[in-house]
C-alpha cells in the first residue's frame, strides 16, 4: 500500500517508548499506593483526564484522597517525564516521510499539559497540525474525533491514513473511512505503508 497524502500518528507507545516500570513504582510510592493498585487507577480515571479533567482531580481520583497542589505538581512531572522518552527510529521515519512529501498530523489522547508541551517541543514541529483530546472534549476511539480531524484538514478520509498502538483505536478511524493501521513496531509500520 502506498502512502497517503495525510499520516495522522498517535503519541504514546508509538512515538514515545512505554513508560518505564521504575517510574510507575516511583509514582506509586509517592501516592502511597501498590504498584499494581496505581495502575488501575491510573487507567480507570485516565479517560476523563484526556477528556479535560484537571490534574488535580485526576491525581486526587487515582490518590482517592484530595492532594496539596505541591505533590499533584510532583506528580504531573514525574507523569510527564514518563511519557517523554521517544523513539528515535520513529523520528526518523516521520522525518523521512515528511522529506518525501506526506503531510503529518498528531492525534493524541493527552491531557491539557501534554498539549501545552506538543506546543513547546521542537521534535513536534514535524507537524502541520496537533490534535489533543484534553483540547477537543473528544477521545479516541470515538468516530466524533476522526470526523473533527479530517473536518480541520479539510481532506477525504481516503488521504488518510491513522495509526495507533491500540486496536479500539484503529477501529475507531477505520470506521469513518480513514485507512487504519495498529502500530507493533517501525520495522512493521514502514512495511504497512511501503515506505522502506
Amino acid at each position: 500500500m502506498a502512502v497517503t497524502p495525510w499520516l495522522l500518528v498517535d503519541y504514546g507507545e508509538v512515538i514515545s517508548r512505554p513508560p518505564e516500570r521504575r517510574i510507575r513504582d516511583d509514582l506509586a510510592a509517592r501516592i502511597g499506593l501498590e504498584p499494581q493498585l496505581l495502575a488501575d487507577r491510573y487507567w480507570e480515571h485516565r479517560a476523563a483526564f484526556d477528556a479535560g479533567l484537571s490534574s488535580t482531580e485526576y491525581w486526587s481520583a487515582v490518590a482517592d484522597r484530595e492532594l496539596a497542589q505541591a505533590d499533584v505538581a510532583d506528580l504531573v512531572a514525574a507523569d510527564r517525564d514518563s511519557w517523554a522518552v521517544l523513539d528515535p527510529d520513529m523520528i526518523d521515519l516521520l522525518d523521512e516521510l515528511r522529506a518525501d512529501g506526506v503531510r503529518l498530523a498528531l492525534l493524541s489522547n493527552a491531557p491539557h499539559w501534554q498539549a501545552d508541551a506538543f506546543d513547546e517541543l521542537a521534535w513536534t514541529s514535524v507537524f502541520e497540525q496537533k490534535f489533543v483530546s484534553a483540547r477537543l472534549g473528544l477521545s479516541k476511539p470515538d468516530p466524533a474525533i476522526f470526523e473533527h480531524v479530517l473536518a480541520e484538514l479539510d481532506v477525504p478520509a481516503g488521504d488518510v491514513t491513522f495509526v495507533d498502538d491500540r486496536q479500539a483505536n484503529v477501529d475507531g478511524a477505520a470506521s469513518v473511512g480513514i485507512r487504519a493501521i495498529r502500530f507493533t513496531g517501525v520495522a512493521d509500520l514502514r512495511a504497512a505503508l511501503d515506505f522502506p
